[in-house]
């Protein structure tokens, strides 16, 4: 896997939705991109070029791979399954899930009432 030519679409991802996007937005939405589009094995030779400094991600695509190093980092933790729910933090999906009392015993599913 050639690091130089991912770290060139990410950064032309992160252009992309740095003027899509608002400034505190785009690398979410970067992250959501490669998350999505990327397979796998780029997505693991890009965290490993970001875990060794991330020579040429531009400030928009370096915070997009930090958010899936983050990720893999909680997913990669003892016991982890990559999602959490109580504390609201970002998914594995790319979904924030927020707290909340769950469906209960016996409850009519939406819809079915």
């Amino acid at each position: 896997m050639n690091v130089d030519h991912l770290v060139k679409m990410a950064n032309e991802i992160g252009a992309f939705f740095a003027g899509a996007s608002p400034p505190e937005q785009a690398p979410r939405d970067v992250a959501t991109h490669l998350r999505r589009y990327w397979e796998p094995r780029m997505r693991k030779a890009m965290l490993a070029h970001f875990a060794k400094g991330g020579e040429g991600l531009t400030d928009v695509a370096r915070r997009a791979v930090a958010i899936l190093a983050a990720e893999a980092g909680a997913a990669g933790a003892p016991g982890a399954s990559g999602t959490t729910g109580a504390g609201g933090t970002t998914a594995a999906a790319g979904t924030t899930q927020r707290p909340g009392p769950g469906p209960s015993a016996g409850a009519t599913p939406p819809g079915k009432a």
